[in-house]
């Protein structure tokens, strides 16, 4: 009875100790995701993972060593190390347990294991006791955790906690490798649309690149985050994507456009927004394109916003993209001097700008020495974070999963949830806001008598419409669930409730199947409570057949 309750109390010891692993490790992890600016992606979660083993094991020292033997000297590459008096890359002891790590696959304790003949390293004699631990990724064998000198040594630390650690920490390497190869992906598509922005048009870049450092500028005199700023800069850059599907006869026609034509250049923040909104962490960028053309008394373009209801990035946009139009040439017309147009922004502050932001431009052109010089401009650009969303709907968030739909790229419903309560915000107490709710009523069907292969097609199809629709009014779309989908609308202006009914029907006229409906915000109407509303009433006719 006595043994049947030392191993029960040895089990209960190893399960709490493998749930602190866990916390503890699951926690770092949140910390260093959470705080984009400090991490440098795969080298910072390495460093956490040796960091942790070795609080968690009551060493005073670690070392982590690589699988492989990248620099071929015949030795395991050690790839971090702390506590260490002595650099321990060519530690003896390190290698040996490394090896046999390898060899054996299963974890290894010693005492005192310098004492073994072989040529001894001055960390060797640092090391008075260690575990060594196999780290695992995707099942295969990714490295050693090595870590010492904990009191009494580690032979009462049970093998589930050891195990629980190497298991827990090639999670948190793969984690930090899906964190950092997402990362680069988004740099990479946002660096290959200002690529074909410069391809496009190089004098439209070279403006753009100049508007960046007046930018960065505006965002400092804005109190803006580094996430707004990144945000701010992604837009400017890309502000001019809509253009590529414009004809160029409009775009560079030398005299006054005629009203078709000019609802055809209008077009360009939606499309735009259409581009941009495809890569899951350029989608406040996406937003700030979008709106950029709005004026501050509400009679601009694609929605009709006024005030504070433009978010905060496009009337900034605004301001900066009229400055650089001003003082660069255009088929119509030639540029202007910086003074006339900072004269041009104040008279048009209140009414196409948001005061606060002009006056603040305004006043940055007027004590700069002019304009930044080209290769000032191209300086600032190579060395741009470009982390634009971090830490927003739609970035991997910290165990919690990505906020984007894998299937769609549409934001899903906790993205919705957050957006709904965004754009409740920027309503205020008289804006007008509508939740639409899409719902695919042929997709049980198709799931069961075809394939979930034709009924994802289905839902991208279905994805694809309602994105379309939403551009056009001004919204966001997302994915809220299996097969419903959800748009969030300002309203305003020309823009009701019954136009976006009548968009959503247009554009599912040729299918997929739907039911849909469209619910108002009420003041003061929490956005849960919305957003079940809506889904109630989309339920409720299905309650009733």
């Amino acid at each position: 009875m006595g043994r049947h309750r030392a191993a029960e109390a040895r089990l209960q010891r190893a399960w709490k100790a493998e749930r602190e692993w866990s916390r503890e490790l699951r926690s770092q992890i949140a910390r260093l995701t959470a705080e984009p600016r400090r991490s440098s992606g795969r080298d910072d979660v390495r460093s956490l993972v040796l960091e942790a083993a070795i609080v968690l094991s009551q060493g005073d020292r670690g070392i982590l060593l690589s699988h492989e033997d990248a620099d071929d000297d015949g030795k395991l590459d050690v790839v971090l190390s702390r506590g260490f008096d002595h650099d321990p890359r060519d530690s003896a002891v390190a290698q040996r347990f490394a090896r046999e790590v390898l060899k054996r696959d299963q974890i290894l304790r010693e005492d005192a294991p310098a004492k073994h003949g072989e040529q001894s390293t001055a960390a060797d004699r640092e090391i008075e006791s260690l575990v060594a631990i196999p780290l695992y990724l995707h099942d295969r064998f990714h490295g050693v955790v090595i870590c010492a000198n904990r009191p009494g040594g580690f032979e009462d630390v049970e093998d589930a906690v050891l195990l629980a650690l190497g298991d827990h920490a090639g999670a948190a390497l793969q984690q930090g490798m899906l964190h950092h190869q997402l990362e680069s992906a988004h740099r990479g598509a946002l660096r290959t649309l200002v690529e074909a922005v410069s391809a496009f048009d190089p004098l439209l870049h070279r403006e753009s690149a100049r508007l960046v450092v007046h930018a960065l500028h505006l965002a400092a005199d804005l109190g803006l985050d580094t996430r707004e700023r990144d945000v701010l800069v992604g837009a400017v850059l890309l502000r001019a994507v809509g253009y590529l599907a414009l004809p160029d006869s409009v775009l560079r026609k030398p005299g006054p456009l005629t009203d078709e034509e000019r609802q055809v250049v209008e077009m360009h923040p939606r499309i735009g927004f259409n581009i941009i909104g495809q890569v899951p962490a350029l989608r406040e960028v996406a937003t700030g394109v979008l709106h950029h053309q709005e004026r501050f008394d509400g009679t601009g373009y694609p929605a009709g916003l006024a005030g504070d209801r433009i978010p905060l990035v496009s009337r900034a946009l605004g301001v900066l993209e009229s400055y650089g139009a001003m003082t660069h040439e255009r088929p119509f017309r030639c540029s202007r001097s910086a003074e006339d147009a900072c004269q041009d922004i104040i008279d048009g502050a209140g009414s196409q700008f948001d005061p606060e932001i002009a006056q603040l431009f305004v006043e940055e052109i007027r004590h700069s020495a002019g304009d930044p010089s080209d290769d000032l401009a191209e300086s600032v650009l190579e060395v741009l974070p470009y982390h634009p969303g971090g830490g927003i709907p739609g970035m991997l968030g910290p165990f919690g999963g990505p906020s984007t739909d894998g299937l769609t790229l549409l934001g899903d419903h906790r993205a919705l949830q957050l957006s709904a309560r965004e754009a409740i915000r920027l309503a205020g107490d008289d804006g007008e806001l509508a939740v639409a709710f899409v719902q695919l009523e042929d997709l049980p069907r198709l799931n069961d008598e075809a394939s979930f292969m034709v009924g994802d097609r289905l839902i991208q199809v279905a994805a694809r419409n309602l994105t379309r629709a939403a551009a056009r009014l001004g919204g966001t779309a997302f994915r809220a669930s299996g097969r419903r989908l959800a748009m969030i609308v300002p309203l305003g202006g020309p823009l009701s409730p019954e136009h976006v009914e009548q968009e959503i029907a247009g554009e599912f006229t040729g299918g997929p199947a739907i039911r849909h409906t469209v619910v108002t915000w009420n003041p003061g109407e929490r956005s849960e409570d919305l957003i079940a509303r809506a889904r109630h009433q989309l339920a409720a006719p299905a309650a009733g057949t």
